[in-house]
């Protein structure tokens, strides 16, 4: 980890989260790439791979959980959009049955709000700084 960054448990299952779902996006790439069915439609396919990137990407984001103003609520959005976003997107694509794609845009307002939620903090340290008009301090990061 990084020197002097000391992390409560519940970040640490964040992490360990991400080490899991990177996990899983690897071995699911794997089957799409080698296992899929050969037959498998190209629009089945080109799903798969955007429930792949999405998921891949949301797995990074979840390694700057930490860093978040509100960490359990960022993680927590990050991991039940994940979970509701790709999921029914993967299923869809391996068994072509679009039975729980009703939850897909659910998991996209998840991760949006996630996204939000780190931007949050910096937003307002950045309007508090403006409204002061203190130009001896620097800008916040």
């Amino acid at each position: 980890m990084i020197r002097g960054l000391t992390l409560s448990p519940t970040m640490k299952n964040f992490i360990r989260c991400a080490g899991l779902s990177g996990t899983l996006a690897i071995c699911l790439g794997v089957y799409g790439a080698h296992i899929m069915k050969e037959n498998t439609p190209d629009d089945l396919r080109r799903l798969f791979q955007l429930a792949q990137t999405y998921h891949l990407f949301h797995t990074v984001a979840l390694l700057a959980v930490p860093f978040a103003s509100r960490p359990s609520i960022t993680g927590s959005l990050f991991i039940g959009g994940l979970t509701l976003f790709c999921g029914p997107i993967y299923y869809h694509a391996i068994r072509n049955d679009t039975r729980f794609r009703h939850v897909t845009p659910y998991g996209g307002v998840l991760l949006i709000a996630g996204w939000l939620s780190m931007a949050v903090k910096q937003m307002v340290q950045q309007a508090q700084w403006l409204s002061t008009g203190d130009s001896d301090r620097s800008t916040p990061l």
